[in-house]
């Protein structure tokens, strides 16, 4: 299945103003074993916030996705793939700020380059007590992009299509906090894409399938 950057656009315009799949879509990529959760009765109170932008850029005249790659650091997602985003600040007017925000202090890209075409289904993390909520933009033009010195290791332009494509998924076994977990992962770039990173992708390109 081929897209252009136009047709993602277009797609993504009507996709979603209608109903998400939601955590149906997601746990198809989450770890085994993952927790269920109705994120409705979460108490927001008792947990840290963030936003997460899926930003779609044209490279190579294919669709692409921006994603980064943490530096490593002591924490639970040291030097994992994930969108371009962040904590929410008191600053921040609501989630679409901070995604907005985060996405020009971790690549570069200022938010007036960035056409914002809605929000995925909200995620919570349970290994550091975050939830998350996703939002999808686009770069009609390229822009440079900078990894933010400390936080951002490296950039990754990973091809939309390969996304699309079970070929690139594989299942492994991760031990993390002690635990055995099997994790279905894309493995993209010399790069393993899992957690929630990969549950988001999975709503994502269900709107594609």
């Amino acid at each position: 299945m081929s897209y252009t950057i136009h047709e993602i656009d277009t797609k993504l315009e009507f996709a979603l103003q209608k109903p998400l799949p939601g955590l149906n879509a997601q746990l198809q990529l989450a770890p085994e074993g993952r927790a269920l959760l109705d994120i409705d009765k979460l108490d927001k109170r008792k947990v840290k916030h963030a936003a997460v932008l899926a930003l779609f850029m044209e490279h190579k005249r294919r669709p692409a996705l921006i994603l980064t790659k943490r530096v490593s650091y002591p924490g639970v997602h040291s030097a994992q793939m994930s969108f371009p985003g962040g904590k929410k600040e008191d600053t921040d007017n609501n989630y679409r700020e901070t995604a907005l925000r985060e996405t020009h202090e971790e690549i570069g890209v200022a938010p007036e380059h960035i056409s914002v075409k809605g929000a995925l289904s909200p995620l919570y993390i349970p290994p550091s007590n975050f939830y998350v909520q996703p939002y999808v933009g686009i770069l009609h033009e390229k822009q440079p992009l900078f990894p933010q010195a400390g936080e951002v290791d490296k950039i990754h332009l990973i091809d939309f299509e390969q996304l699309l494509d079970d070929t690139y998924l594989r299942y492994e076994d991760f031990q993390r906090n002690g635990l055995n977990m099997r994790v279905p992962l894309f493995m993209l770039n010399g790069e393993k894409i899992w957690g929630a990173t990969a549950m988001m992708i999975s709503e994502l390109r269900s709107l594609f399938l």
